[in-house]
């Protein structure tokens, strides 16, 4: 399952990469501070204003997710089970 909304100010997303909600309803880039507020993860690649598609549900390969410095795939593992995204293989994944 899909949606979609407009990228934050001064945000760059890419493919597969955790997205979180702004206070304003655009989307961000999770932070290795912001994991827990994880909402989505990024279908494409998008610059600041523009729309981006990410899922909100689905199964994903750890090894596939762009991480924050500083984290790697099975720190999202928890945040994104509670939202219905699925990681797999989270324990051979590299940051």
């Amino acid at each position: 399952m899909t949606d979609s909304g407009t990228v934050a100010s001064g945000e760059t997303i890419h493919e597969l990469m955790p997205i979180t909600l702004a206070v304003d309803g655009t989307i961000k880039a999770v932070t290795a501070d912001t994991v827990a507020d994880v909402y989505g993860l990024a279908a494409e690649d998008a610059q600041e204003g523009e729309e981006v598609v990410y899922y909100l549900t689905g199964e994903f390969f750890g090894s596939a997710i762009e991480c924050p410095a500083g984290k790697k795939a099975s720190d999202f593992k928890a945040p994104f089970r509670k939202i219905g995204i699925f990681l797999v293989d989270t324990d051979n994944a590299t940051a």
